[in-house]
């Protein structure tokens, strides 16, 4: 008797072994490819006159899930396809541009580290003053195509008054820093600071600033010269998400 229970234990043991094997097997990480768009229109980043834009060569979002809790690389195959090694999971999240930071509490839904940063350069393409960097747009799926929406408002200003060692805007809310994102409703909460700067901005040069969406009180934007100082306030205004806000040229402040 002992002989034949020890032999079903095994028996037991080594199904449960080889379920344990084809869990692992399923859960391993593969080679996936994702379609990605914008979801309010495309337009290039060389030619950016509105704030939608579409990917270039050597683009990267990044890709989290419950299965995925840090960041992982998906990186341009062409204009719309992107390709990189995750495990299989029933909705994908996915922040852009990719920083290797990013990390996913399914447990609160809260993706951590979302950056804006509070320096933005101003020559980061030929033809205008936007830093690929700043803006952030995020999407999701439970398939494989990703329709991306801006998180962030852009501030235009068009630099005609002059080389300026700064161009900067503040207000009592934060602007930039580290942000959360909620993965159900894409908003943003937190921040670090209350002010945006991009520095030694040429003459005739049109800047655009990102910063993060809401209610901003106090708002001031200034103007800094080698010699003198502009400054241009509004008390209180709001900002959404996706949208570009005109702050006129500097030449009028």
């Amino acid at each position: 008797m002992k002989k034949y229970i020890f032999m079903a234990v095994a028996c037991m043991l080594a199904l449960s072994s080889c379920s344990n094997d084809d869990n692992d097997v399923q859960n391993a990480p593969r080679q996936m490819t994702f379609t990605a768009g914008f979801g309010d229109g495309a337009q290039t980043r060389a030619s950016l006159s509105g704030f939608h834009v579409s990917f270039d060569t050597n683009d990267a979002f990044s890709v989290l899930s419950e299965n995925n809790t840090t960041a992982v690389q998906f990186t341009t195959t062409d204009a719309t396809n992107f390709s990189g090694t995750a495990t299989d999971d029933t909705e994908f999240y996915a922040v852009y541009p990719h920083k290797a930071g990013y990390t996913y509490d399914g447990s609160l839904g809260i993706i951590s580290s979302i950056s804006i940063p509070m320096y933005q350069s101003a020559a980061a393409t030929s033809t205008c003053g936007w830093d690929p960097e700043a803006p952030i747009a995020y999407a999701t799926t439970t398939g494989t195509n990703f329709t991306f929406h801006n998180l962030c408002a852009l501030l235009k200003i068009n630099n005609d008054g002059g080389y300026a060692n700064e161009i900067a805007v503040s207000c009592n809310e934060p602007l930039t820093g580290t942000f959360s994102l909620n993965t159900s409703s894409g908003a943003l909460s937190g921040g670090t600071y209350p002010s945006a700067s991009v520095l030694s901005v040429p003459s005739g040069k049109m800047i655009y600033i990102a910063i993060a969406p809401g209610e901003k009180n106090n708002f001031t934007v200034k103007w800094m010269g080698e010699y003198d100082n502009k400054t241009k306030d509004k008390m209180s205004v709001t900002f959404e998400a996706g949208k570009i806000y005109d702050l006129g040229n500097t030449s009028e402040w």
